[in-house]
């Protein structure tokens, strides 16, 4: 799961985003100009502005860039509306396992605050 993403593969995660993208620049350590640089360059397409915000971050992230820290960043940024259920579908059969984590891994920290305000 250290693999870095591939172009293909960030298109499609792209698609996947939506509401928020703005707000998952941050997340991924991408600052405001440059993501005013890509709105400007590409104001008819969510997805191709979500997309050059991912190569952004690969391109800064390097070596380190992998799918697992990418897909935790979008777990930790709750303003920013991603279609898991059709990204497992698109890449499950290769991160499958690791998607399925993360959303257990947030159902039981949602289980945990539960528990704990009562």
């Amino acid at each position: 799961m250290s693999k870095i993403p591939t172009e293909l593969d960030m298109a499609t995660i792209a698609k996947t985003i939506g509401n928020g993208w703005e707000m998952l620049a941050a997340f991924l350590s991408i600052d405001q100009p440059k993501v005013e640089r890509i709105k400007m360059e590409y104001p008819h397409s969510t997805a191709e502005q979500v997309f050059q915000l991912l190569l952004a971050w690969r391109k800064i992230k390097g070596f380190e860039a992998s799918y697992e820290e990418l897909f935790k960043r979008m777990h930790e940024c709750e303003t920013v509306s991603v279609d898991w259920g059709t990204l497992e579908t698109k890449l499950g059969s290769r991160f499958g396992m690791c998607l399925f984590l993360l959303c257990t891994e947030v159902l039981i920290c949602f289980m945990v605050l539960l528990f704990l305000c009562h």
